[in-house]
């Protein structure tokens, strides 16, 4: 009896304290302690991105993009354990976050443990990766925002809770870990926002608490989807803002996908969600957060306005799942 108890006690403070070493804040110190913690994923032997070890026994965490629906052979490539096959165990697309296991024979490997929280606005953080041109890059950014976010990402093919961070991240680098100056991750890199004609140097980033979930569960996490990309009205053009009436706000349905949950409604790219279950909404995060605190096969009620209606009308919408 005592044994389990002291068994259960030390998984306790593996589980909730991630006793993972601690280096010295920034230096080398940091750069090793990620460097040998870091891996990268390939495909059929192809390099696809970044991944970190999150367990001793050889858990790797790396975006889901990058490993969903590849088939063939996974492996990651390790300055300590070297080069060795891995496989798919969980994957959460809605937050761009995936779990391998590494073939590393049962021992123990260096691991990273998790950060509580994402650091606050203006806090430097580092990229760890292996982008396309190079290998074991640390780089640089500074975390933009206060709370996390969404943004579409095709590789997921749904919107993804990301938060920004300002600095570059790579082709390459997703998957890599984001760490603070202990070592500590705070996020995974998930892609980076373009400007039309160059990279604009804001990286987009898988929250701790979507990893430390995928980790505890240790299964995949379905994600809910209206089906369709969207846009706030006032990102539109001029012209098609005039076709509803002055002061309008709302979050168009511009890219409704073919047999998905708001076309088989009804639905065009010119429909416009003035509220979702009875709440206005002017921002797209209004609608992304009412859909993410559902699960898919839930329904939710839209007031819809059609371009040149005097009023909105009612629809019912049964949301769908992300397909892994």
């Amino acid at each position: 009896m005592g044994q389990a108890r002291a068994a259960g006690a030390a998984l306790a403070v593996w589980l909730l304290c991630s006793c993972a070493p601690r280096p010295s804040p920034g230096g080398r110190a940091l750069y090793e302690t990620v460097r040998r913690a870091s891996v990268f994923v390939l495909a059929n032997g192809r390099h696809l991105g970044s991944g970190f070890f999150a367990t001793p026994d050889g858990l790797v965490v790396t975006a889901a993009h990058m490993v969903k629906g590849k088939g063939g052979v996974l492996e990651v490539v390790s300055p300590v354990a070297g080069r060795v096959k891995a496989e798919t165990v969980a994957m959460d697309p809605g937050h761009d976050v995936a779990l391998l296991r590494a073939a590393t024979g049962g021992g123990s490997v260096p691991w990273l443990s998790l950060g509580a929280a994402v650091p606050p606005p203006g806090a430097a953080i580092f990229l760890f990766g292996d982008p396309v041109f190079h290998h074991q890059l640390l780089l640089t950014g500074h975390v933009s925002v206060a709370e996390p976010g969404y943004s579409y990402n095709p590789g997921c093919g749904c919107y993804v809770r990301v938060f920004y961070v300002a600095g570059t991240s790579p082709e390459g680098t997703s998957g890599g870990c984001w760490v603070d100056a202990r070592g500590q991750v705070v996020g995974v890199q998930s892609g980076f926002l373009n400007s039309p004609k160059a990279p604009a140097g804001i990286a987009m980033v898988c929250p701790p608490d979507a990893i430390r979930g995928l980790l505890a569960a240790r299964k995949s996490a379905e994600a809910p989807t209206l089906g369709t990309r969207l846009d706030e009205l006032w990102t539109q053009p001029e012209g098609f803002i005039a076709r509803f009436p002055k002061g309008t706000q709302g979050v168009v349905t511009v890219v409704p996908e073919k047999d998905g949950p708001v076309a088989k409604a009804g639905m065009t790219k010119e429909s416009l969600i003035t509220a979702i279950d009875g709440r206005p909404v002017a921002f797209l995060w209004d609608v992304l957060d009412a859909v993410r605190a559902k699960r898919p096969g839930d329904e939710v009620v839209l007031e819809v306005l059609d371009p040149g209606a005097k009023a909105p009308r009612t629809v019912a919408v049964r949301l769908g799942k992300v397909a892994e």
